[in-house]
């Protein structure tokens, strides 16, 4: 039995009931060493914590926005993220362009596992672009992998920036540096309508082998556009045409690592994308794009 399983099957009876009675990861581990021995290193474990609390149907929930574990109620359990469905607001701009960013790379032909977008991390991206293993989409849009052609996917780790701050941009190209270690690649898409920092990116993405992609969007435009729900739902044909009013040529590329300078387990928080990866490459199918959102 994998860890996952294991976990998966006691976790129920070692977590509070109650999101107010959560407890830190380092008094989850006690308790789950009480139950597994010390087989299990501290970052394995809490690698694994951080990839099941992101599945919507798991039973281990983490406190948003804080620190803490507890039991996930059935009515806690969102099959999307609420920014991309019908009862979250939809309306900031960064909502938006992490919408556009998803059809994007999903337009093209990419998987697309999308984090939590409120929290600016420097541990995992706004989200990751899959390259999946050879394979075909089937009439009702799945994607099937061809089980004999080699198991492997590629992945890119995606930034995204809604400013026109020179100054933010630079911070949004070292966040997309810091984040994407792990990755054979690293893109930061910036939404705006400034071309300030054009110059400075294009010879830090030179140095660091970064790839910067730009929409051109101001703060108008963006309240022009349509919720990002109705952006992450829209048909493919429509998300194509509503980017080629928008994309503009890329500004650098980014420089494929075949050695990747950091792993998952340096980053656990990146560890979710690659083992959902992993599970659809093992299933031979991937899922429906609106369940690629990880949820807290």
């Amino acid at each position: 039995m994998s860890l996952r399983d294991k976990l998966e099957e006691i976790l129920p009876s070692l977590l509070p009931a109650r999101a107010e009675e959560a407890i830190k990861g380092t008094e989850l581990i006690a308790r789950v060493r009480a139950v597994l021995g010390d087989a299990y290193s501290d970052r394995s474990l809490r690698s694994q914590f951080s990839f099941i609390a992101l599945e919507p149907d798991s039973c281990l929930a983490r406190v948003p926005n804080g620190q803490g574990y507890y039991l996930r109620g059935e009515e806690e359990a969102p099959s999307l993220h609420n920014v991309f469905t019908d009862e979250g607001d939809g309306l900031e701009p960064f909502h938006k362009a992490l919408a556009l960013a998803v059809r994007l790379y999903d337009t093209a032909g990419l998987g697309v596992f999308v984090y939590p977008p409120e929290d600016d991390s420097w541990e995992h991206p706004d989200l990751v672009a899959v390259q999946w293993p050879a394979g075909c989409t089937t009439e009702d849009g799945s994607y099937i992998i061809d089980s004999t052609a080699p198991q492997q996917a590629a992945y890119r780790s995606v930034c995204v920036a809604a400013t026109d701050d020179a100054e933010e941009c630079r911070r949004a190209f070292f966040r997309t540096l810091a984040c994407g270690l792990w990755a054979q690649e690293s893109e930061l898409l910036i939404v705006g309508d400034d071309a300030e920092a054009a110059t400075e990116l294009c010879r830090l993405a030179a140095q660091f082998g970064v790839g910067v992609r730009t929409i051109t969007a101001n703060e108008d435009v963006l309240d022009e556009l349509p919720r990002a729900d109705k952006i992450f739902r829209a048909s493919a044909a429509d998300a194509r045409a509503m980017l080629a009013d928008l994309q503009q040529p890329p500004l650098a590329h980014p420089r494929h690592r075949s050695i990747l300078l950091r792993t998952e387990e340096d980053l656990p928080a990146t560890a979710a994308a690659r083992q959902w990866a992993e599970a659809c490459i093992s299933r031979g199918r991937v899922e429906a794009y609106e369940f690629r959102v990880a949820v807290n």
